[in-house]
């Protein structure tokens, strides 16, 4: 099963309210999807979280802004990073609370760092 596959069917579980409240608490950060290139670039800065013990996933389609933050918010993924152009082209990472709306940037060891 490939990762979209994969990343389908949480959404489908998420939709249906089947998702154990277990894996619902985990997720620390979810990244924006702005498409193939800044999913890329996510999914390097997500495996070096996840290899630090940081819960971490890519929101699985481009889909809006505002969707995707409503996936957040429903999951209670109390962050959510934003990496587009700019980030990309700066190295960096834009952490956005999803509690009190603040967001900063951060390299990735800042966001480790910030996280441990």
């Amino acid at each position: 099963m490939c990762i979209r596959d994969r990343d389908r069917i949480y959404l489908v579980l998420e939709e249906l309210n089947l998702f154990p409240e277990t894996v619902l608490a985990t997720t620390k950060v979810l990244f924006i999807n702005f498409g193939d290139r800044e999913s890329l670039y996510a999914l390097q800065a997500i495996s070096k979280l996840r290899a630090n013990g940081i819960a971490s996933e890519l929101y699985p389609d481009q889909a809006k802004m505002g969707k995707q933050m409503g996936y957040a918010d429903k999951r209670n993924i109390p962050f959510v990073i934003l990496a587009g152009d700019k980030e990309i082209e700066n190295q960096s990472y834009t952490l956005k609370s999803m509690v009190s709306g603040d967001q900063s940037n951060y390299t990735l060891d800042q966001l480790i760092s910030f996280f441990k």
